[in-house]
């Protein structure tokens, strides 16, 4: 059921657009998200703090900041930050907050310290992988540099900084070209999103609404509706106070703690079902409740749906390919290629709606037509148009260079396009949190041409290189540019200042991440991309290698039938007006957007009982407590965190993550 859209606010004639303030106050949020992260697990072993699409540790920094910008309004008579500064500010934050951990570098910076350093007889790195590792990619172990930042420094001795200059500037370089072809991307889509299909952006929408309530049209300060009643309150203390009353078993033992994940956990209907995972993430409620009715009750749908379908494979026995086994659980390939295939189709319907749009980009790039208007974009079409050519074609050549073959390129690299424009697309229109890809772009090349085809050098190059995620800026920067929207005056800036903040957070995250490496040793690190997913993306080359697989036929079968369920869907949702279920349940339902399910289906039937009592009117008015919620869970990740780093130093509690 579609909601009304909220009425927009003109800003006040006095509210400055972006400037030198806002993006000063955006690089220092941008420093405090990366070393927050950072730190949180490397040195203080606490929460997962980034591992959705709009990160507990921005929101709770943003709100800090909009805090102290308030009261300094309230208090001294004061501007403050503008909205239009404020914007900017979410803007580079949102970027900024995919950089640390399990965001890019956790992966990448793993990658680079492993192989030399983990590499066995045993486990055939040496004879496998080494070999073909490019030098200007990776420190070698040749002076124990990579020994010394697993195990730590002797006493007196200095960082080998030198020793990862330049294999951590190609990659940047990769990074940053990366970076470039998502902004032309977003650049290009944005209008088509944003003021033709309205896409709701239910995560940045009630921060954006916060922002623009601080002042009325005439430029007086205000305190945001959201921000503020008996009903925000509420929403805050169920939130803070579950993480609250936590806190005191960190001190007391005895103490009963709050479970949040009822039953461990799992919830198993039947046997051969896979476990509902039953975790109430008050911050997935809390963002939940600004999503459309019809895309939660898609979502749960689908993943029952899904959950049975599984059962019945399973009943049936069927396997598919020696890769497959048919007692996995959501990995079941079955399941994975069929929502590629409806993924492909969503997109591609999704470009063919706008292809009026696209062919007006097309006129103004190369023609300069006047009856287009590129001015409210980061950059101009023709920009946009030339960045993705000579982006892609950087990209191709770097690849090339790393030891990657054309005819691999030639699918990751569209298909890489596609799937991080539908994550995008969905983050946008879904809202939902924890969501991640069906299938990789680079399984999709391996299962299409088999791995019996590539050689040792060719898998080595192509599996470390795509396994750094160089597209995984497009959803960040899709809703940065949604807050960058209502930016007053030129957002020709923006762009700039969002790689500014993008560099800011790689530099604090590189340079924590070797200091605090190389000081206590990394073993110490509890981060899953650094400690476990970098070595598990080497043993996986060398299972490749040993067991060489052709292509999978099978599974491009399910990618046919997975599209063929989507362009049914879609026509009837286009075609029935009452149809109550929105595609994209079909296809996020089964990744790890599982791990939400339960808190979606508690905030879908509050949602749905309140429509159906006051309708608008009674949604509109609990809004407030639904965003005390996020704000509650935030402050509360952020207590614990100082909590950890003054008390429990190096020893931390986790209190936010999956659950």
């Amino acid at each position: 059921m579609a909601l009304a859209k909220t009425q927009e606010k003109p800003y006040a004639s006095t509210s400055s657009g972006i400037t030198i303030r806002g993006v000063g106050i955006g690089i220092l949020a941008s420093a405090l998200i990366s070393a927050w992260i950072t730190y949180a697990r490397t040195g203080a072993t606490t929460s997962d703090v980034n591992i959705t699409h709009l990160p507990v540790s921005l929101f709770a920094i943003f709100i800090l900041i909009t805090s102290v910008n308030l009261f300094y309004r309230k208090y001294t008579n004061s501007k403050g930050l503008s909205p239009s500064e404020m914007l900017t500010v979410l803007a580079m934050c949102l970027v900024a907050a995919m950089i640390p951990a399990r965001g890019l570098t956790g992966i990448w910076l793993g990658l680079m310290a492993a192989p030399y350093y983990r590499g066995t007889p045993e486990n055939g790195w040496i004879e496998h992988v080494q070999p073909h590792l490019p030098d200007f990619l990776y420190p070698t172990n040749d002076g124990k540099q990579t020994t010394l930042l697993y195990e730590g420094l002797p006493a007196g001795a200095e960082i080998p900084w030198d020793v990862w200059a330049i294999p951590i500037f190609w990659w940047l370089t990769l990074i940053l070209a990366g970076f470039s072809v998502c902004a032309c991307i977003v650049v290009i889509l944005r209008k088509q999103w944003i003021e033709h299909e309205r896409l709701d952006y239910p995560l940045v929408a009630p921060i954006t609404e916060m922002i623009e309530d601080m002042e009325d049209v005439q430029g007086t300060s205000k305190w945001p509706n959201l921000f503020k009643g008996r009903l925000f309150w509420t929403g805050f203390a169920i939130a803070f106070g579950i993480i609250g009353w936590n806190i005191v078993t960190y001190f007391v033992a005895t103490w009963p703690r709050i479970n949040v994940s009822p039953n461990g956990g799992l919830f198993y209907f039947a046997r051969l079902f896979p476990p509902l995972l039953t975790h109430l993430n008050t911050y997935s409620i809390g963002f939940g409740y600004f999503v459309k009715l019809e895309i939660l009750f898609s979502i749960w749908f689908f993943h029952f749906l899904l959950m049975s379908q599984i059962a019945l494979i399973r009943k049936t026995g069927f396997q598919l390919g020696r890769m497959h086994s048919s007692g996995g659980g959501w990995g079941d390939p079955l399941i994975q290629w069929q929502s590629l295939g409806a993924l492909f189709v969503f997109v591609g319907w999704g470009l063919w709606a706008a292809r009026h749009h696209l062919a007006a980009v097309y006129k103004k790039a190369f023609r300069d037509d006047p009856n287009v208007d590129d001015s409210n974009e980061m950059f101009s079409y023709r920009t946009a148009v030339i960045g993705l050519v000579l982006g892609n074609l950087y990209i191709i050549a770097w690849l090339f260079q790393s030891g990657v073959e054309f005819r691999l390129m030639a699918i990751t690299i569209p298909a890489g396009i596609f799937i991080y424009i539908a994550l995008a697309r969905f983050v946008c229109e879904s809202g939902t949190l924890f969501l991640g890809l069906p299938v990789s772009p680079l399984d999709v090349s391996y299962q299409i041409l088999g791995t019996e085809t590539i050689s040792a050098r060719v898998l080595t190059a192509s599996t470390t290189t795509h396994a750094l995620r160089w597209m995984y800026f497009t959803p960040a920067l899709s809703q940065g540019a949604k807050a960058g929207d209502r930016v007053r005056g030129s957002r020709k800036t923006l762009f700039w200042a969002i790689l500014v903040g993008l560099l800011t957070a790689l530099a604090i995250n590189i340079i924590m991440v070797l200091y605090l490496g190389y000081s206590y040793g990394a073993f110490n690190f509890v981060e899953y991309p650094f400690h476990l997913y970098a070595p598990r993306r080497y043993d996986a080359i060398v299972a490749a290698l040993k067991s060489p697989e052709p292509p999978s036929w099978e599974r491009l079968a399910l990618f046919a039938f997975g599209g063929l369920i989507m362009v049914t869907l879609t026509f009837l949702r286009y075609r029935l007006p009452w149809w109550p279920i929105h595609p994209v349940g079909f296809i996020v339902t089964t990744t790890s957007l599982l791990h939400e399910i339960t808190a979606l289906l508690v905030v879908w039937t509050f949602k749905a009982i309140v429509m159906r009592i006051g309708g608008v009117q009674l949604y509109r008015r609990f809004r407030p407590m639904f965003f005390g919620i996020i704000v509650g869970r935030s402050a509360g990740v952020l207590t614990s965190f100082l909590v950890d780093i003054i008390w429990f130093p190096g020893g931390g509690h986790w209190v936010h993550g999956w659950a």
